[in-house]
């Protein structure tokens, strides 16, 4: 066979090819892209939960990955989608492998969760996010069979932030206010107020300063990075409400990763994540108190003895609506009963016992019983 020009220049290149995927560092293993573990969060990155925990979480995570190729990337601010009722479906769906979520944006899915939700048993966001935490781990929360929580938290309690002056419960009377799942419509009910859902937390803001609403039910922690100190000024000294979220990993994506990568996300979640959430919360909670006290252009509202009552009345009427004669329900207020009082964050004596009395739980409230009044956003009192 004649060996042309041609030939010989066309071997010569195959030979080119071959040394440059060989040799070169670029190529191979070393070349390959990340395992990426996307963490799609609709509220942006300045969210304190987001800048003060799921940061610092992603990078410890990924410094432990990278290892193994993995990598997780926070993508907030809904690039992966800004409704905060889909992010759930976004994740088992695929479109996410990792995300948070307010639990009430998917009411009915976890039935136990109601109960976390008002200051019954307890009005410690500490204990409350515990227990959340280890009624999961002990398998009596039902609801989270498709996902793999990484977290499950309890934020400060929710306070009534109005756009209006109040001078007594009665101006509550048919205003508009904002509320985040059943909860919190019945205690604004509670006390003649006009439910209004559908808003996310993103919208809130502009809801209140095109007079969609009239005020919200919202936790002290997201009051400046959603616009409502600015789109208020009354609020309500009573803790009235808390509202659970959830870190959680679409299950399968979590089931096929090596067991080395669930071992390290697994080793900074649980319970000790679930507290820095709402410890970061808590913080935060407290900076937009002190700030509101500050302005000339914010007041509190006091309510008196007598309408704390309503909302403590409320509460045990919601306790006992949801627990009715079902037995299930009935044995997992046990069950949160016995976490509660076990619980090593606690730093004051709990009497969880007197708890299902009409006005009681373990604070002071009136009657000897019940959350306490004049509450900071703790759920505590606030001095």
């Amino acid at each position: 066979m004649r060996v042309t020009a041609h030939m010989v220049a066309l071997g010569f290149r195959a030979c080119l090819v071959c040394w440059f995927l060989l040799a070169s560092p670029a190529r191979g293993a070393q070349a390959q892209e990340p395992h990426l573990l996307r963490l799609g969060i609709f509220v942006p990155d300045r969210v304190v939960h987001v800048r003060d925990v799921v940061k610092p979480w992603v990078a410890r995570v990924n410094e432990r990955l990278a290892e193994y190729g993995y990598e997780i990337k926070l993508m907030a601010g809904g690039s992966l989608g800004r409704d905060g009722e889909m992010q759930l479906r976004l994740l088992t769906a695929g479109v996410s492998d990792i995300t948070w979520f307010p639990t009430g944006y998917v009411a009915g899915r976890l039935p136990a969760v109601p109960l976390l939700e008002i200051p019954y048993l307890s009005d410690d966001p500490e204990d409350l996010t515990q227990a959340f935490w280890r009624l999961y781990t002990r398998g009596l929360l039902d609801g989270l069979s498709d996902v793999h929580p990484l977290a499950l938290s309890v934020s400060p309690a929710n306070f009534l932030h109005l756009a209006f002056d109040l001078e007594t419960l009665d101006g509550l009377s048919n205003r508009k206010i904002r509320v985040a799942n059943a909860a919190q419509a019945r205690i604004v009910g509670a006390v003649g107020g006009t439910a209004v859902g559908g808003i996310t937390a993103t919208q809130v803001a502009e809801s209140l300063s095109r007079n969609m609403i009239d005020g919200t039910l919202f936790s002290w922690h997201g009051t400046r990075a959603t616009g409502i100190e600015r789109t208020t000024r009354t609020h309500v000294r009573q803790p009235l409400a808390f509202s659970p979220s959830a870190l959680v990993m679409n299950k399968q994506r979590y089931e096929s990763l090596p067991k080395e990568v669930q071992d390290i996300i697994d080793a900074e979640s649980g319970e000790a994540l679930s507290l820095a959430f709402t410890r970061a919360m808590m913080k935060e909670a407290d900076q937009a108190v002190a700030r509101m006290e500050a302005s000339p252009d914010h007041h509190f509202y006091e309510p008196s003895a007598q309408e704390a009552q309503l909302f403590y009345d409320a509460f045990a009427r919601m306790a006992v609506d949801w627990g009715g004669e079902d037995a299930k329900r009935l044995a997992l207020i046990e069950d949160l009963r016995a976490i509660l009082r076990i619980s090593p964050v606690k730093r004051r004596p709990h009497n969880v016992d007197e708890v299902g009395k009409t006005g009681s739980s373990h604070g002071q409230g009136p009657g000897g019983g019940g959350a306490c009044p004049a509450a900071g956003p703790r759920g505590l009192h606030h001095h």
